[in-house]
């Protein structure tokens, strides 16, 4: 018999018939027109790669008006080469490279896409196929000039909650809500919140979700204990140390984030406080920092937000009849480290 070259001559009906599957199904799954299942496409996959197949992604698009591209626009300053910036662009990817999607990166400020008008000219003009704007806090102004546009889009961040754009944020309320069952669980009472800057909607959920947690839980929240700090250490350095410095302390301390957990526990220790045996502190984000730090925190879902942006805009170009907004939370993970225990026996 002669033997079948490889590559060349393996054809999609060849894949369905070892994965009996129909044709159909393995078109999909290799071109990206239409979903299919991941493991149904992680199955399709391995059958192309075990019979050599080669599958030629361009022409793919290039045959239905596609460029296999999407661009991601933000504000480089403050975003681009950080942790948080990172891990998004890989759950984006993650969700891109079964379909032979790429990214292309767009500065929202030095190329001066500052509203949904200018963002649309690069779908309209050919150049991507959809977009997903990172903006952790979008004002209604901005978010109001991409109604209306019949472009594939999602937002990663928070959007103002009767806007009719589809995105994918981080569950604040709940988060906060976890660290402050587990200080409960262990038995505090008297706990203190470190709040973020009110302006910021990330700041404000978390202040909520400890509201609400307390409320749950029948304990009081005292207003004297709601510190008001900004997302960064120094500030909450001296925050904490004007409220630890009174004779009437909290036994347990929430931070809005991690930054601000680092200037607490500093803030405890400079005033000859243990940390967790005078005051437990727990954190919001986990940064590269928190583990070494053993800090207890919150995980955000980083990873999880890209990849869920990623599948909802290939799921937006590849099915446009069933075009829709979406609203999507993600849950968060509590982390418990070192910087959290039982309170201390009253002396």
């Amino acid at each position: 018999m002669k033997a079948r070259s490889p590559k060349s001559s393996v054809t999609m009906e060849d894949i369905a018939r070892t994965t009996r599957l129909s044709k159909m199904t393995v078109s999909r799954a290799l071109t990206g027109n239409g979903y299919v299942s991941d493991k149904t496409r992680q199955r399709v996959l391995a059958a192309a790669s075990q019979l050599n197949y080669e599958f030629h992604a361009l022409a793919s698009h290039l045959s239905r008006n596609r460029t296999g591209l999407v661009a991601m626009v933000t504000s480089f300053e403050g975003l681009v080469g950080s942790h948080y910036f990172g891990r998004i662009v890989e759950g984006v990817q993650a969700a891109f490279n079964p379909f032979n999607y790429h990214m292309m990166l767009i500065d929202s400020r030095s190329e001066n896409f500052d509203d949904g008008e200018k963002c649309a000219r690069l779908y309209h003009q050919r150049r991507v196929d959809g977009l997903i704007v990172v903006a952790p806090d979008a004002g209604e102004k901005y978010v109001a000039t991409f109604r209306d546009l019949s472009v594939p889009l999602i937002f990663i961040g928070h959007t103002p909650p009767n806007s009719d754009v589809s995105c994918v944020q981080v569950d604040n309320t709940g988060g906060i809500g976890k660290a402050v069952a587990h200080l409960i669980q262990l038995g505090h009472a008297q706990i203190a919140f470190l709040a973020g800057p009110s302006d910021v909607t990330d700041a404000a959920e978390r202040e909520e979700g400890f509201r609400a947690a307390m409320k749950k839980a029948n304990l009081p929240v005292l207003e004297e204990w709601i510190l008001r700090g900004k997302f960064h250490t120094r500030t909450s350095f001296d925050v904490c140390v004007a409220a630890l410095s009174k004779k009437r302390r909290p036994t347990a301390l929430v931070c809005a984030n991690d930054l601000m957990a680092f200037g607490a526990v500093d803030a405890a220790r400079s005033l000859g406080l243990s940390v967790p045996g005078d005051l437990s502190i727990a954190g919001f984000d986990d940064v590269r920092e928190a583990l070494p730090a053993s800090l207890t925190t919150v995980k955000q879902p980083i990873f999880q937000l890209g990849k869920a942006a990623g599948d909802f805009v290939l799921k937006e170009v590849y099915e446009p009849e069933h075009r829709r907004v979406v609203r999507e939370r993600l849950a968060t993970q509590l982390i418990v480290r070192g910087s959290t225990s039982a309170p201390a026996p009253k002396k």
